[in-house]
């Protein structure tokens, strides 16, 4: 298993996600985590664009799918003998509250959540869009999670990524 397939699989157990995409919730939920992740400062090298199901990064898509086949290899044991090291894990559990869905939010699922505060981040931060813009997009393109977009906005604000 080569370096940077060994550091996203590290980055995913860090995080608590499964590195398991076999259904499309899973792949999104490993793209909104590497997403979120990496406003830790700890940089896969992963860019993202605006995706129907919000920031998408071809490159990760690509490396999730030589991560699935590496570890169902039979040389899959490389990464166990790794770690990361302390000062990435401290980065990483900083973001790592941003992951589980507040319990005064009431989606459907997780997914719906990783999906929302990752495309709220997105809209405002990288695509520079002002706070109505992104109420717009978000319940234009998202109806199924806008009404709780404040909330989003609060838990990005906690961690001074807003």
């Amino acid at each position: 298993m080569d370096a940077n397939l060994i550091a996203l699989k590290l980055f995913l157990d860090e995080l608590n996600v499964q590195s398991d995409i076999d259904t499309l919730d899973k792949r999104k939920t490993v793209q909104k985590a590497v997403y979120l992740g990496q406003l830790s400062g700890v940089n896969l090298g992963y860019t993202f664009s605006w995706y129907l199901m919000g920031p998408y990064s071809i490159p990760l898509s690509k490396d999730y799918y030589a991560l699935e086949d590496s570890l169902s290899s039979k040389h899959n044991g490389s990464y166990k003998s790794k770690e990361l090291i302390p000062p990435i894990k401290k980065k990483l559990a900083r973001i790592k509250p941003l992951l589980n869905m507040p319990t005064n939010v009431a989606l459907s699922n997780q997914v719906d959540w990783l999906e929302l505060v990752s495309s709220v981040h997105f809209l405002h931060y990288v695509s520079q869009l002002s706070w109505a813009e992104v109420t717009s997009v978000i319940k234009r393109e998202k109806k199924h999670v806008a009404p709780y977009i404040e909330e989003a906005k609060a838990e990005l604000r906690k961690l001074n990524l807003i």
